[in-house]
């Protein structure tokens, strides 16, 4: 190489290496640039760290408190099969006898409980006892006592007993459930699948869950737990690492095809503490009925009142001279508050009127719309009526659907709204108004709409658009004039003549 072509090269060389350079400068890196955009959170201090405790101590204390509970009820036996065949009978010359008593025969049913006094009361579960005549309770050293059902609540599940003993019982002390904490240490205590005096331990899972398809319906305060627990848990008493009770064992989730595992159900302790007088007092619990069926509150809801979030109760239907209605409470009212309490949710507030006493005064924090659309606050007292049987507070699904026929007509209007209304069919027309009712009736919906996905159909009837009452196409259009596109629209509705009017929330499109 000559040196001409070595001084060229050398130059060339170092022009590409100030260009890289320079590109270097001009443009950083990639992976730089994602670096310096992710902010991690730096590592907890060493005092932090979670240090596991020994339960021993803890199950040492409680277990004595804790007992077995075997219920003894008679039920009707059943009849062989095959005698009961036509067929047979004449084999075993045994024609069935309508006038004879049927056979009755003993069935035992277990579960678990806990004293709460000295002198012998104990609670359990009223599933535990249910329909028994008998109940034999035996405890952690092996005493049995036969035990006398003082009371149940069947809106908790729970039950009192109480034995009769010459010698003082160990009492497991009520804790405050309301302060209970996701996260928690938690022991419960029972005789699961005829393992006695069984300890588990887990933390709480979560609070206010409600079980679909429970017993106790509307309870929408129970406390998930992943401490084990088992058939024959029931009644038992879910601890924290104070010793105090805070809740009663009710409930799993079954496996299944799903093989779901480490999911129970506690009844929150302070409910029960706040009927314990009345099962004492008269063997039965009267609860404050306030008359109304509610919903939570969702997102469009919420924004259509004005709410920064999700919360309190949506009133859907209002009973006709129910406490609710003469204090003044309306349809599309929303209950943010009993007693300057919050109102999480619609469970909340059943909760919240249950625990009071029939004739007790409540003051009720409401959001009210009328036609005018804009929320305001008003505050109402109500004196609470009794509740009953089947009274849940909850609002049962609706059924849809209807006889649109009729209504196809040329005359219908296709709203802004993504759906088309016609007038009523007389019959139907006749119908609502010896109910002192009128609307416009739905043809069509746009299945791309979002009151389509809010559930509006095909037949329901639209009594009112944003408070505005709609007793015909005029009123309807109206009543939607001055939407604007993605404003929350509040619509009345009937799925069907005679059925429950319910209030639906959807964005105009």
């Amino acid at each position: 190489m000559s040196r001409g072509q070595f001084v060229v090269m050398t130059l060339m060389m170092t022009v590409a290496v100030l260009a890289g350079v320079l590109t270097a400068a001009l443009v950083p890196p990639v992976v730089d640039a994602q670096a310096k955009e992710l902010k991690l959170a730096p590592p907890p201090p060493p005092s932090a760290a979670v240090v596991v405790p020994s339960f021993a101590d803890l199950a040492e204390r409680a277990l004595p408190s804790v007992v077995r509970i075997t219920t003894k009820a008679f039920r009707e036996a059943g009849r062989d099969p095959l005698r009961d065949h036509p067929f047979f009978r004449r084999f075993f010359n045994d024609e069935p006898d309508t006038e004879q008593e049927p056979e009755l025969r003993p069935e035992y049913m277990g579960g678990s409980g806990f004293f709460i006094t000295a002198d012998g009361y104990l609670l359990t579960n009223k599933h535990v006892v249910q329909d028994g005549e008998e109940f034999l309770v035996r405890t952690f050293d092996g005493k049995e006592y036969k035990a006398q059902l003082v009371g149940t609540d069947p809106y908790t599940d729970v039950a009192l007993l109480k034995v009769d003993t010459d010698e003082p019982v160990t009492p497991l002390p009520l804790g405050d459930s309301d302060t209970v904490r996701v996260g928690e240490w938690v022991m419960a205590i029972g005789h699961p699948v005829m393992l006695e005096n069984t300890v588990t331990v887990g933390i709480v899972s979560g609070k206010g869950r409600r079980l679909i398809g429970a017993a106790a319906l509307d309870v929408g305060s129970y406390i998930q737990t992943d401490a084990a627990i088992n058939r024959g848990n029931s009644g038992g008493p879910l601890i924290n690492t104070r010793g105090e009770v805070i809740g009663i064992n009710t409930a799993i989730i079954r496996g299944g095809m799903a093989q779901i595992e480490g999911i129970g159900f506690a009844l929150p302790i302070t409910m029960v503490k706040d009927v314990l007088d009345q099962l004492v007092e008269t063997g039965t619990v009267k609860r404050g009925w306030l008359g109304v069926t509610v919903q939570a509150v969702d997102d469009k809801s919420a924004e259509f009142y004005g709410l920064d979030a999700p919360h309190g109760a949506l009133v859907q239907s209002v009973t006709e001279g129910g406490p609710a209605e003469s204090a003044g409470v309306s349809q599309g009212d929303v209950i943010i508050a009993v007693d300057g309490e919050e109102v999480i949710d619609s469970s909340d507030l059943v909760e919240k009127i249950s625990r009071h006493r029939p004739g007790d005064r409540v003051e009720l924090e409401l959001l009210t719309s009328g036609e005018t659309g804009k929320p305001r606050r008003k505050t109402v007292t109500v004196e609470l009526g009794e509740r009953g049987e089947g009274l849940r507070g909850q609002v049962e699904p609706q059924e849809t659907g209807g006889d649109e026929g009729e209504g196809k007509r040329a005359d219908g209007d296709v709203s802004a709204l993504g759906f088309t209304v016609a007038p009523l069919p007389d019959g139907v027309r006749r119908q609502l108004e010896r109910d002192g009712l009128a609307g416009v009736l739905v043809i069509d919906v746009d299945p791309k709409s979002d009151a389509f996905d809010e559930g509006l159909q095909k037949g329901n009837i639209v009594l009112s658009v944003n408070g505005k009452p709609t007793p015909d196409l005029e009123s309807f259009r109206e009543a939607i004039a001055g939407i604007r596109s993605g404003q929350v629209v509040r619509m009345t509705v009937l799925t069907r003549p005679r059925a429950d009017q319910r209030l639906l929330f959807f964005r105009a499109p």
